[in-house]
């Protein structure tokens, strides 16, 4: 509509101009209360784009922040979980340790912590949302720079720091602790272990265990992770209300 009315002001102009019956005085004065119609027109036009365009942005921003955190509490049930499994795995790789420093085996602390050899910990963050922003190039409709550098941070350092640390261990498990205890373990005839104390003495072994410690860095990055990503939720809180 704002176009069509700059059109015909511009005609009207060049009518105005080609008018012989008209002093040149009016003609300026027309002209100009043409052109400041041309003008007030366009202005508008760019404004109402402009209004249009910020209000479509908007509604994005908090589609797209509410979703986002969905996906963060979702991941940290997660990351909480493996979190409490590292903890109580590094409990298990004290234990072992101590069986392979001397102390006595104990069955029952052996039954309860031997499955902590052989269990993984996996990290799937819900990426597909954040990704499709930076995909599209639509970053820039989150107005708070500084929670965008926050989530941009969340999911290109934090969650791969998480995912590179994991691997770490579960590559050291697969290539070689479990494949060590699978050749070495002995069985009876009813098929209960029956030589984890000497297994555990294995200097080989200890050396295995001894390397799963470095879990303690799983532990630290997940709460590095787990901290982030209740900042942000506390961010977009503020940033919904």
């Amino acid at each position: 509509m704002a176009e069509q009315e700059v059109i015909k002001h511009v005609k009207e102009v060049v009518a105005i101009s080609k008018d012989k019956t008209k002093k040149w005085q009016t003609k300026v004065l027309e002209i100009l209360l043409e052109i400041g119609i041309i003008v007030f027109a366009v202005t508008l036009s760019i404004w109402l784009h402009n209004w249009s365009d910020s209000n479509k942005d908007r509604e994005e921003e908090r589609e797209f922040l509410a979703g986002l955190k969905g996906d963060l509490q979702a991941d940290m049930v997660e990351m909480r979980s493996d979190s409490a499994y590292y903890r109580l795995e590094l409990k298990a790789v004290g234990y072992f340790l101590r069986i392979g420093a001397g102390e006595a085996i104990s069955k029952d602390s052996m039954y309860f912590y031997r499955d902590m050899l052989f269990g993984d910990a996996q990290i799937y963050p819900r990426i597909s949302r954040f990704e499709a922003l930076k995909g599209s190039g639509r970053m820039g409709i989150i107005r708070n720079k500084q929670l965008m550098l926050h989530i941009t941070d969340l999911y290109s350092k934090d969650f791969p720091e998480i995912e590179r640390r994991n691997e770490f261990v579960n590559s050291l498990r697969e290539n070689a602790l479990i494949p060590f205890v699978d050749s070495h373990l002995q069985l009876d005839a009813a098929g209960h272990e029956t030589n984890w104390q000497e297994l555990l003495r294995m200097s080989q072994m200890r050396l295995m265990v001894t390397a799963q410690g470095t879990i303690l860095n799983n532990i630290e990055v997940y709460g590095i992770g787990l901290k982030k990503c209740e900042d942000i939720i506390r961010e977009i809180d503020e940033q919904l209300d």
